[in-house]
């Protein structure tokens, strides 16, 4: 479904089929349908997954875009690949309270700092510092702007858009029930469909480095 479709869609729910007698703007419902995309990345457990290579860098990383998951990292030696765990800085913090009190030297943790911003530890010493690192994991894909334009996601998601919109536009209009009804629709739909759903064209991107 194009966001022109799921646009329609959304205003046949409602009864408010056009926008120029409408108390919600199109523009409304497409910044619904890019909250839509990012709810239902959440909790894909499927997304597609492609390897990227960087460099170990003894500075904290910088991806290019917000990080939905990192699922793997390695450091390369030219011989063989070094497997990092990743976790959270909070929960690092915890499991090791004297983690600043560690020198340089061969990293075993990628920390996630931000959703954009990576460090690793130990820091990386001149041994390590310059070799590839591998990534697999993917990153919030581009809002869509366009009504041609289609979520990135399977479409068997694509029929949960409208009715995500739709609760939104009943709460807007203060239609409580009305919206709680379309929220149970939308939430079996993603339901039914999350656990196979992956992207069908690429929007959702690997991570930069």
């Amino acid at each position: 479904m194009t966001v022109a479709q799921i646009t329609e869609r959304c205003r046949q729910i409602v009864q408010q089929k056009t926008a120029s007698n409408s108390q919600v703007t199109d523009s409304s419902i497409l910044g619904w349908i890019n909250e839509c995309t990012l709810a239902l990345c959440s909790i894909i457990s499927t997304l597609p997954k492609e390897s990227i290579t960087g460099q170990v860098v003894a500075s904290t990383i910088t991806f290019a875009r917000d990080v939905l998951r990192l699922d793997y990292a390695a450091i390369y030696d030219g011989s063989n690949y070094h497997p990092l765990s990743t976790i959270d800085f909070n929960n690092f913090v915890k499991a090791n309270p004297n983690w600043q009190n560690i020198s340089t030297g061969k990293p075993a943790v990628m920390i996630r700092l931000t959703n954009l911003e990576w460090m690793m530890w130990p820091t990386p010493d001149s041994t390590w510092t310059g070799k590839t690192l591998s990534l697999y994991g993917a990153v919030q894909p581009d809002d869509l702007t366009l009504t041609s334009e289609e979520p990135p996601l399977s479409r068997t998601l694509h029929h949960a858009y409208p009715h995500y919109c739709a609760w939104l536009f009943f709460l807007a209009i203060n239609n409580p029930d009305r919206a709680a009804a379309e929220y149970a629709i939308f939430d079996g739909i993603r339901r039914l469909n999350t656990k196979t759903a992956t992207s069908t064209n690429g929007s959702l991107q690997s991570l930069r480095v």
